[in-house]
């Protein structure tokens, strides 16, 4: 097995944080996050980092607009490496590809793990589905884990079958407000997301499925665990320029999903997509880690989750504390 891999070697005092990627995603999604691509690998994520943007005198050159967008994003990874511990991440080989696999691979890291950094504490950090990698990780391997920290990750599966319905609508709607030559793009994005949540790896994940039925029950001696889980389902807003007193000033037309979801019966919006319950992918009540020690809910969506200040503080807190 030869995986890609990027370990950062910190203060040899402190423990190990080993980062574990979701579903389709690689290590990029932790260690440059601002150019990994998602949603099929077609937007960079910086778009679901973007700010509203200022007035301006000078006329915009496009009369919409998704906000303004951060050059890097500071995720938790980086917090954790500048906060001088030792880290590692790497890409899956399969990162659509059943679970199993991405689990025999993390069995590799830890003794990689285990050889570079002999004697240290090591933490999990999982996001989505990376998440239930490091928790059935636990289960079934004998390595001495210090604690599971997992973010937006489905512990009680997740309905993403249901959200192909609604991709659909999204994409039509989006389109009458972008320019002509990026409808293309759009409809790319949600054949994309369609293959995604068609395939294998997701059906695992659905509620009630055979592999989520598979955890055990009760916690781990000696493991501790902490969870975040998301209450924000907007992925991104747009923004018409409106010439008001000599200043072209920024005006939100649309939320995505919420400017769209929130005109359906409430019976066809699953709670994934639901505004103080889930994070567009996942519920907050799924995100609960069943045995952790702690858990938190914060106003994030399913990637912004990873550079919310309070995912970087508690998670840096735990790993002061191994």
């Amino acid at each position: 097995m030869n995986p890609d891999i990027t370990i950062h070697k910190g203060d040899q005092e402190k423990p190990v944080a080993v980062f574990i990627h979701g579903l389709s995603m690689n290590r990029f999604f932790w260690t440059e996050p601002a150019m990994t691509r998602v949603l099929g690998q077609n937007i960079p994520m910086k778009y679901f980092a973007a700010t509203k943007p200022r007035a301006s005198s000078i006329e915009p050159t496009g009369r919409i607009t998704v906000g303004s967008l951060p050059r890097q994003i500071t995720n938790l990874w980086h917090a954790v490496t500048n906060a001088g511990f030792n880290a590692l991440c790497w890409s899956q080989h399969r990162p659509a590809g059943p679970i199993g696999l991405a689990i025999e691979e993390l069995e590799y890291i830890c003794t990689l793990v285990k050889s570079e950094f002999p004697g240290k504490p090591v933490a999990l950090i999982g996001h989505s589905r990376g998440g239930l990698v490091a928790r059935k990780f636990l289960e079934i391997n004998p390595f001495k884990i210090a604690a599971l920290i997992t973010i937006a990750t489905p512990h009680a599966g997740c309905s993403l079958a249901r959200l192909q319905k609604l991709v659909s609508p999204v994409i039509k709607t989006v389109n009458r407000l972008l320019p002509a030559n990026m409808h293309g793009t759009a409809s790319k994005i949600a054949r994309n997301f369609n293959n995604l949540v068609q395939g294998g790896a997701v059906t695992e994940l659905m509620p009630g499925s055979e592999f989520i039925k598979s955890f055990a029950e009760g916690s781990y001696e000696n493991v501790r665990g902490l969870s975040f889980g998301g209450t924000k389902p907007d992925l991104a807003s747009l923004y018409r320029w409106k010439k008001k007193a000599g200043q072209y000033q920024p005006l939100r037309v649309m939320a995505i999903p919420s400017s769209l979801t929130g005109a359906l019966p409430s019976t066809l919006v699953p709670d994934e997509i639901r505004s103080g319950k889930g994070d567009f992918m996942v519920t907050a009540k799924s995100a609960r880690l069943p045995w952790a020690a702690a858990h938190y809910n914060v106003h994030a969506n399913h990637l912004a989750i990873t550079w919310n200040p309070k995912v970087i503080r508690e998670t840096l807190n735990l790993l002061a504390e191994l």
